[in-house]
């Protein structure tokens, strides 16, 4: 065989040509959930201001075409992320609320997590700041009167089968504002705040612990038998 034959024949073999690489295939609900999922990470290192299509489309390995394809625009993927943001948070929230009644589950605790997870507060914030609170049918407001609605349920359900007075449906509310309030500023400033104090990871539990007993001891007061020395 030629030197040039063998050349030729060395140039077309199969074992030396590079292997082309498989294409991934997607369905387009989990090329939904993936772009969500890279924009969520990015919203929670880096504020709204990292939800960038060039950058999300290199975290998932698809083209910025591809994402407009899904979301049609960035303001696209934004509200997308809100609705699916608002749909976790209440999921989570009235998970918490629904496990009131389970020990090995402190719902405070489940509330304090809910807010911090991936970004929520930040997200939230950002709502506020920029006048989008409402953007999607289940907003924040929507969401405080549902959580209220069932905690108030809740602690009438309990004072039924204790035989004591119904609570007084503003203070449910006022609790689960309070509630609320702590964890989302737990989840914006809390960590600096903490680290001033010469709090740990353990101190910040701590202090959530402080402040669910804190609550429990107050609903306890007020939800007490009529006459009873401790509802006074």
């Amino acid at each position: 065989m030629s030197r040039t034959a063998s050349s030729h024949t060395a140039a077309t073999s199969p074992v030396s040509a590079k292997p082309a690489q498989k294409r991934v295939r997607r369905t387009a609900e989990e090329a939904r959930r993936l772009i969500l999922d890279a924009a969520e990470k990015r919203l929670a290192t880096q504020g709204p201001e990292g939800i960038r299509l060039q950058d999300i489309a290199r975290d998932v390995g698809i083209s910025h075409p591809a994402i407009l394809h899904h979301f049609e625009s960035r303001e696209g993927l934004v509200k997308a992320l809100i609705a699916r943001t608002n749909t976790q948070l209440r999921e989570k929230l009235l998970t918490a609320l629904g496990n009131s009644g389970d020990a090995a589950q402190d719902p405070i605790e489940s509330v304090f997590e809910a807010l911090s997870d991936r970004g929520t507060a930040r997200l939230l914030a950002w709502l506020l700041l920029t006048g989008r609170v409402n953007d999607t049918s289940k907003g924040p407001q929507v969401l405080m009167t549902e959580i209220a609605d069932r905690l108030h349920a809740h602690r009438e359900e309990n004072a039924k089968q204790k035989g004591t007075l119904a609570p007084d449906r503003e203070d449910t509310f006022f609790l689960a504002m309070l509630t609320t309030s702590a964890a989302f500023g737990d989840a914006i400033i809390g960590r600096y705040l903490a680290e001033a104090a010469g709090l740990d990871e353990a101190g910040v539990k701590r202090f959530r612990n402080w402040f669910g007993k804190l609550l429990r001891q107050h609903v306890e007061r007020t939800d007490a038998p009529a006459g009873d020395d401790e509802g006074k």
